[in-house]
């Protein structure tokens, strides 16, 4: 029995859980070593057939996410015939874990053309993924969980995913992003992702978190606090729950680097508690509060009441400038004088701080404070 040549090959899409094991016997089946007595017999001669396994070809520094993906899946090149051949085989249908066609949710045979078959080996050999958001190019931190993004492996420009969340870093920035891929729905690290690799379409967000995230939030948060305690309050501070919902929109981002972490959650305080949103400013406060060390307060205990975080004696002595950042937020959320006064004291005693931490107390010198 010769094997039929004419009928059309693609790409089968199929699943088994031993990638070493269905390697060596998918290699016999194709060279016909694998054949029953009976089919020597009659003489049958098996079609050959390209296959791949890809768990078997990824490079050592694949991610764990990478090999997770792809750990059972083995793709065959063959007509249907020979793909129930293959299935159908004895030394398939006589063990526990058989190899079987991956179907859709409606119970379809995948297949997949050459090109996407090419495609998912340079996104194997290369182990790695690129992700853009659209049609500009600023920076990478330009992002926040929920974004719908698209994926950039080699050739599969558009392929739809949503970040799950974000880490910025001192090497660059990685996220988790939630993505399908040949049905599955799969949730992977992207790191090392620099500017220029994800990029936004909303121009807005585009300006907010392009370059340095921290100096551009102080800089929206500056002005907010000039449209509400400014000597000319801004005829446009009606407006700015809108804007101040988009940064809060961006309090799931980590930062890598503690201090810098503690002086975005600080900004964040600052916007909750001008929107108001009383449940998240109370949050942020409690955190700030614990962050600040012992010698901030001078009684060494932790405060009761975020509203009156300090005990009722004179001001609390700062000693760096991210103690000097959260004390100014607490401030501006708890509107307790003591706290203006002890940012005071510490920008006289150490002048050459950063200017931000005069600019915002600028700002608020004009705050009805607590009696």
């Amino acid at each position: 029995m010769m094997p039929t040549t004419d009928s059309p090959t693609r790409w089968y899409v199929m699943i088994h859980r031993k990638p070493q094991w269905i390697d060596a016997m998918l290699r016999k089946e194709s060279r016909g070593e694998l054949l029953t007595p009976e089919q020597r017999d009659a003489g049958y001669v098996p079609t050959p057939f390209d296959y791949y396994v890809p768990y078997l070809y990824m490079r050592p520094d694949a991610t764990d996410e990478l090999r997770s993906i792809f750990h059972s899946f083995v793709f065959i090149k063959a007509s249907p015939q020979r793909i129930r051949e293959i299935v159908g085989a004895d030394w398939n249908t006589r063990t526990r874990l058989r190899l079987h066609p991956y179907r859709s949710k409606s119970g379809k045979e995948i297949t997949i053309s050459e090109r996407e078959y090419t495609q998912l080996r340079e996104l194997i050999h290369n182990s790695q993924l690129h992700v853009f958001f659209g049609a500009s190019a600023p920076s990478v931190r330009d992002m926040k969980a929920g974004n719908r993004v698209f994926l950039q492996i080699q050739n599969w420009e558009n392929h739809p995913g949503t970040i799950e969340s974000i880490k910025v870093k001192k090497s660059g920035v990685s996220m988790r992003v939630t993505f399908t891929i040949l049905g599955q729905t799969q949730s992977v690290s992207f790191d090392d992702l620099h500017d220029g690799d994800v990029t936004f379409a909303d121009q807005v967000t585009e300006q907010l978190v392009t370059g340095n995230l921290i100096e551009n939030f102080e800089r929206e948060v500056s002005i907010l606090l000039g449209h509400r305690f400014g000597k000319s309050p801004s005829a446009n501070a009606h407006d700015d729950a809108p804007r101040l919902r988009r940064l809060l929109s961006y309090a799931d981002i980590h930062i890598d680097d503690a201090e810098d972490q503690q002086r975005f959650h600080s900004l964040m305080l600052i916007c909750a508690t001008l929107l108001p949103d009383k449940a998240l400013a109370a949050d942020y406060c409690q955190q700030l509060q614990r962050r600040l060390t012992p010698g901030q307060d001078p009684s060494g205990q932790a405060p009761q009441d975020d509203r009156h975080p300090l005990p009722h004696r004179s001001h609390p002595q700062l000693t760096t400038y991210t103690e000097a950042y959260i004390t100014l937020a607490l401030f501006i959320h708890t509107r307790d004088p003591r706290l203006r006064d002890a940012v005071k004291a510490y920008r006289k005693q150490h002048p050459a701080s950063p200017p931000i931490l005069g600019t915002l107390l600028n700002k608020v010198r004009d705050i009805r404070c607590k009696k």
